[in-house]
């Protein structure tokens, strides 16, 4: 059974994740390029929702905590597939 510290870890992770599209909106708006960051962030993303996944899986759909991960995961998941698409 993962500990609390992990699942808020994780729970951290996905909430600032979440903020990344803002702030690479910004540097696009400033004409920074941003496309090496946004490849490495993609890459932690893919990284944030495997462990997601894996605590989930670990906790069990009746757990409250497994409900707390899945939003975290689904709303960082949601914000950066919108900002890649509106990139295109």
């Amino acid at each position: 059974m993962p500990d609390d510290k992990a699942i808020h870890q994780i729970l951290m992770d996905l909430a600032d994740a979440k903020t990344w599209p803002e702030n690479f909106k910004r540097n696009l708006d400033q004409g920074i390029d941003v496309r090496r960051e946004m490849k490495e962030a993609d890459k932690k993303i893919e990284g944030f929702e495997k462990h997601a996944k894996q605590l989930m899986q670990t906790l069990g759909c009746t757990n409250p905590k497994t409900r707390s991960i899945y939003q975290g995961m689904a709303d960082m998941l949601i914000n950066w597939h919108t900002f890649v698409d509106d990139l295109d």
